[in-house]
């Protein structure tokens, strides 16, 4: 129980809301790294205390039922986790059904070491049954909510650059984001028009079509994409695939830090399959689901800021493929479920991973 209210009182710094309501949701995270997974049932047998399970499972339905939870608190904690100065952002969408209901999260997350972290989130809903989820892509609106919020919480001038695949193009997406002066390092389409340097609208892969694998190219001057002047650059993957990047600045770095996209998949893949089986959860509204999303982040936060730290004092080995033996998360996630499983033998070791959510301790730290 010390942990718990040791958690608690790190919550406590982010969270106004009452004494019982914390204690849940640092019963909840605990339990989380436990049981790695989201389901409830399985939830509710990893508390500590004398309270019978289903007890506790009817306290956690009945919290993701009836009480609020502040998505932006939660946003405001993973940032100061985060390294100080400027973020690489990186936006993308993850779905999956069960049964007939369609989960449908658009993520806002900033990368790092290998893992994108995730900071804003939306639950898609149909536009005329909001807490019904919809499959398919985000629309403009959706994701122009997210950077606001982004830009209401830590403002625009936190954001390096803001890295977006293939589905997160448009005219008005691009003039807005311009207009916030977010640079975007956004992938086009093969098919995109782009005014070519005689001022002509043409295929994107026209101009790149001379390229030879692993060779790149930017194109002279800014280009009309759409209703956007951006520059535009673009090289050959093995295989002969296009891999064409419109950016609002900067286009000499674009393609190093676009090919850092796929951190988001890897985080992911930490709440899901390789972390809290996320992809597990029966909730049917998608209010709740972002709020158990939210008590998996700061599970997920938590696991990460312990790994780093254990990787900073002793890296983990490198096999021959060129990774880890483990990811950082997952490295950090077993640690911490070894402790919390073994707590009469890690009475030490307790305390001292619950100092890693007080607000002195962020990632990127020199001495985490």
């Amino acid at each position: 129980m010390e942990v718990v209210i040791s958690l608690k009182q790190m919550l406590d710094e982010y969270f106004t809301i009452n004494t019982a309501r914390i204690m849940l949701i640092s019963q909840m995270v605990i339990a989380l790294i436990k049981v790695r997974t989201v389901c409830l049932s399985e939830v509710a047998l990893g508390f500590a205390g004398n309270a019978m399970p289903s007890s506790n499972e009817k306290r956690i339905y009945r919290f993701l039922r009836e009480f609020p939870f502040d998505l932006d608190a939660v946003a405001l904690f993973v940032g100061s986790k985060l390294p100080k100065g400027k973020w690489l952002m990186t936006l993308d969408r993850t779905n999956w059904e069960f049964g007939r209901m369609h989960i449908n999260i658009l993520m806002l997350a900033v990368v790092y070491k290998g893992v994108a972290v995730p900071l804003i989130w939306k639950i898609l809903g149909k536009k005329d049954f909001p807490d019904l989820g919809k499959k398919g892509n985000s629309n403009t609106e959706e994701r122009k909510e997210l950077i606001r919020r982004f830009i209401r919480l830590f403002g625009a001038e936190r954001a390096e650059a803001l890295i977006a695949d293939r589905e997160f193009i448009g005219n008005d997406w691009f003039r807005w984001l311009k207009s916030r002066n977010i640079r975007m390092i956004i992938r086009l389409r093969e098919n995109q028009k782009v005014m070519s340097s005689r001022g002509i609208p043409t295929r994107v892969s026209f101009l790149f079509r001379n390229l030879k694998i692993g060779e790149s190219r930017i194109l002279r001057g800014l280009r009309k994409v759409g209703d956007s002047e951006l520059f535009v650059c673009g090289t050959k993957l093995p295989g002969g695939i296009l891999l064409i990047i419109a950016t609002s600045d900067s286009p000499e770095g674009a393609l190093e830090d676009y090919a850092r996209r796929w951190q988001i998949e890897t985080m992911f893949a930490c709440l899901k399959t390789r972390g809290f089986g996320f992809e597990s959860t029966h909730l049917r509204k998608l209010g709740r689901i972002g709020k158990l999303l939210g008590i998996v982040v700061i599970a997920f936060v938590w696991a990460y800021l312990i790994g780093d730290s254990l990787c900073e004092k002793k890296p983990l080995p490198i096999r021959n493929h060129g990774y880890r033996v483990k990811s950082i998360f997952r490295h950090g996630l077993d640690y911490l479920r070894h402790i919390f499983i073994n707590m009469i033998d890690h009475a030490e070791k307790l305390s001292n991973v619950s100092r890693f959510l007080s607000p002195e301790h962020f990632l990127g730290s020199p001495d985490p």
